[in-house]
């Protein structure tokens, strides 16, 4: 499976990136969704899991433009930042198939890429 992690932090980036390889998944990352989208036109992926909170486009707006032009892909979010808006909410509201609450565990991760639900 190829997996794409948005995530602007580079420390949790490249554990996502390493943690998911060696669990044999083939992984992509990006810093945010004007960089995602980018990758997702020459390379297919099979699920995108976004941070919610990142510069420039954030994970609602990558959301958005991903289940637009890529309805197939997967979408999982995550965001770990409490607000008086719910952006997992938000994000369930515009059909990703799982969010998650940072910090969570990687045996929550593998879950949701196999398709679990929460």
């Amino acid at each position: 499976m190829r997996v794409l992690v948005i995530e602007d932090n580079p420390d949790l980036r490249d554990y996502l990136r390493l943690a998911l390889e060696s669990h044999d998944y083939q992984v992509l990352t990006a810093v945010n969704g004007s960089e995602a989208l980018g990758y997702l036109n020459g390379h297919p992926v099979d699920v995108v899991l976004t941070d919610l909170f990142m510069p420039d486009m954030d994970g609602i707006e990558t959301i958005a433009a991903v289940r637009r032009h890529f309805p197939k892909v997967r979408v999982i979010a995550m965001s770990g930042r409490p607000g008086v808006v719910d952006y997992l909410t938000v994000a369930r509201e515009l059909g990703v198939a799982r969010t998650l609450r940072k910090p969570f565990e990687m045996d929550e991760l593998l879950e949701a890429l196999k398709g679990g639900e929460a």
